[in-house]
C-alpha cells in the first residue's frame, strides 16, 4: 500500500510503524523546517533518528530541501526506508544503527526524535550531536503531565500531579528536560515552536553553544507552586525560595523543575503561517493549519492557562464563553487569549480571584 503526504509517496508495511493520525503533525512540521531551511545559510544536515518508514525525513528532503540521514534499529523499516527515498527519487544515507550510539558519533544541523513513546533516553545524546536545531515528539503524556508521578521522576526527572492544565504542563516538563540536557553541553535552548495536541506533545527548538547563555537560560527554568484547592498558582527560577502554603492557607503542591519561558518564537510562527499557502495540502487542511498556528501565535507568553469549566467548578455555576471572558479581561486593562490546547482555556495575567469575580459577574449578567 502506498500512500501520499505532502509532496512524498510512502510505501506502507505491517511491520513498521506509520501513524496516520500524526499526519497533522508532519505537516506543520514541514512548516517550520521551511522557516529554518530559509534562515539558514548552508544546507540543512537532518538526522530523522527514529525513521521507520522515513516519511518525516523525506518530506524535509522534498518540501524544505534538507539533506536528511535516515536511522532505524528494526531493519525492516531500513529496508522500507530504501524503497521509500527510490519511489521519491531521493538518494541519502540510511542507518541500521542504534540511535543514541549513532547520535554520539556523528554532528548533525539538527536532530528529529519521533519515538514510538517517550524521547527520555534520547534527549541526552541528541543535544550533544544536534549542533543547531533538535525537534522532538513525545506520547507519554502521562509521565509527562502529571497523571503518572513516579513515571515522571523516573524519566523527566520532574515531579507533577495532574492540573486542570495538564497539556501545558506536559509541555513545559518536555521543554524543561531538553534544556537541562541541553545545558550540559554548554548549549542554550531557543523554543521556536511548541505544541500539545490529542496524544501528543512536540517542541522545536533552536541551540547556540554559550557557557555564559547556557547559565542564563535557569532564569527561565523553576517550580509552580500549585494549590488545588483555591487555583492559585505562582512560579519561580530554581533559586527562588519555596512556597509553602497559599493565601487561601492550604498547602502548595511544589511542581518541577518546569521551563516557564516562552512557549513559540512569535516571527518564526509568524513565518509559519505564511508559509502554509505553498503546502501541497487541500484547502481545508491549509485551512485547519493556520487556524491552529494563529491561536499558538495569540496565546500570551504567560506560563499556565485556566479552563472556564474547572473555574466554574470551584464556584459551582456554569462556565461563560472564553470569548466573553478575553473581551472583560481586556476591558479591564488585563492581557487575556485562547489557549492552543484547549477550546474551553484562557491564560491572563490577572490573580485567580480577579479570574473567579470575572466569572461570577458574567454569569450575573446572563
Amino acid at each position: 500500500m502506498i500512500v501520499k503526504e505532502g509532496k512524498a509517496r510512502i510505501k506502507l508495511d505491517k511491520d513498521v510503524f506509520y501513524n496516520p493520525k500524526m499526519t497533522f503533525c508532519r505537516h506543520l512540521d514541514v512548516l517550520a523546517y521551511r522557516v529554518i531551511a530559509k534562515d539558514e545559510s548552508r544546507e540543512v544536515r537532518s538526522l530523522d533518528a527514529l525513521a521507520a518508514t522515513g516519511v518525516r525525513g523525506i518530506r524535509a528532503c522534498l518540501e524544505a530541501g534538507f539533506r536528511s540521514t535516515f536511522n532505524d534499529k528494526n531493519p525492516r523499516a531500513v529496508e522500507l526506508i530504501k524503497e521509500n527515498l527510490k519511489l521519491n527519487e531521493i538518494e541519502a544515507e540510511v542507518f541500521n544503527r542504534d540511535a543514541v550510539a549513532l547520535m554520539r558519533e556523528s554532528r548533525f544541523i539538527h536532530i528529529d526524535l519521533d519515538p514510538f513513546g517517550s524521547p527520555a533516553e534520547f534527549i541526552d545524546t541528541a543535544c550533544l550531536s544536534a549542533l543547531k536545531y533538535l525537534s522532538v515528539t513525545a506520547t507519554d503524556t502521562a509521565a509527562l503531565c502529571g497523571s503518572a508521578p513516579l513515571a515522571g521522576l523516573r524519566k523527566y526527572a520532574i515531579y507533577a500531579e495532574k492540573t486542570e492544565f495538564y497539556p501545558e504542563l506536559g509541555l513545559r516538563t518536555l521543554i524543561g528536560k531538553i534544556v537541562r540536557e541541553a545545558t550540559k553541553y554548554d548549549k542554550a535552548v531557543e523554543v521556536l515552536v511548541s505544541w500539545a495536541r490529542e496524544h501528543y506533545y512536540r517542541v522545536h527548538v533552536k541551540l547556540r553553544r554559550s557557557v555564559a547563555l547556557a547559565g542564563k537560560i535557569y532564569e527561565k527554568v523553576g517550580y509552580l507552586f500549585y494549590c488545588f484547592k483555591c487555583g492559585n498558582r505562582e512560579w519561580l527560577p530554581m533559586n527562588g525560595e519555596a512556597l509553602e502554603k497559599c493565601r487561601c492557607g492550604n498547602r502548595f503542591v511544589m511542581i518541577g523543575p518546569l521551563w516557564l519561558g516562552e512557549l513559540h518564537n512569535k516571527v518564526f510562527v509568524k513565518a509559519m503561517i505564511d508559509d502554509v499557502g505553498g503546502m501541497h495540502v487541500d484547502e481545508g487542511t491549509k485551512k485547519k493549519l493556520r487556524k491552529f498556528l494563529q491561536l499558538i501565535y495569540e496565546e500570551i507568553d504567560i506560563p499556565f492557562g485556566y479552563t472556564t469549566h474547572h473555574i466554574a467548578m470551584m464556584l459551582k455555576t456554569s462556565p461563560p464563553q472564553v470569548a466573553k471572558i478575553i473581551e472583560e479581561f481586556r476591558s479591564m486593562g488585563y492581557r487575556a487569549s485562547r489557549v492552543h490546547y484547549s477550546g474551553v482555556g484562557f491564560k491572563t495575567d490577572a490573580d485567580v480571584e480577579t479570574i473567579k469575580n470575572v466569572v461570577l459577574a458574567l454569569n450575573t449578567q446572563n
